[in-house]
């Protein structure tokens, strides 16, 4: 399961036990760290995930991103609360292919801000995929 974790919501995607395709899987409206963490970790448990792979927001130049320090905190929340293995993926450029998948997969307009995240999940989790092959 992919996250995409941004200071208001956090973008869930899976993908099918033989690791072939994958879906973007709903956006999570961020509330405090314990909560978040423990939401992430219920939807996991409910589909046998193994691994988490987390976007790592970084700037174009490969600077940090600002934000990058909150979801280090989360993902240490996670970590120590959870035997699932966490792998980071660089998310560059995630939220724009996120549109362009939205915009082939005909998700409404009105749907498509709401989505984002989701969607970012999923290419951050295609992206993790094939980086295995």
């Amino acid at each position: 399961m992919a996250l995409d974790v941004g200071s208001k919501t956090i973008g869930l995607a899976i993908t099918d036990p033989l690791k072939v395709t994958v879906r973007p899987l709903g956006t999570l409206q961020r509330e405090n760290r314990r909560d978040d963490c423990q939401r992430v970790l219920e939807i996991a448990a409910l589909h046998h995930v193994d691994k988490l792979i987390i976007g790592r927001p970084l700037h174009l130049d490969g600077r940090k991103s600002d934000i990058l320090s909150v979801i280090e905190g989360f993902v240490s929340e996670i970590a120590r609360r959870s035997n699932v293995s966490i792998e980071w993926v660089d998310e560059r450029l995630s939220s724009k292919e996120a549109e362009v998948l939205m915009a082939e997969a005909a998700v409404a307009i009105r749907d498509r801000r709401k989505r984002r995240n989701e969607f970012a999940a999923a290419v951050i989790l295609g992206r993790y995929l094939e980086e295995m092959k």
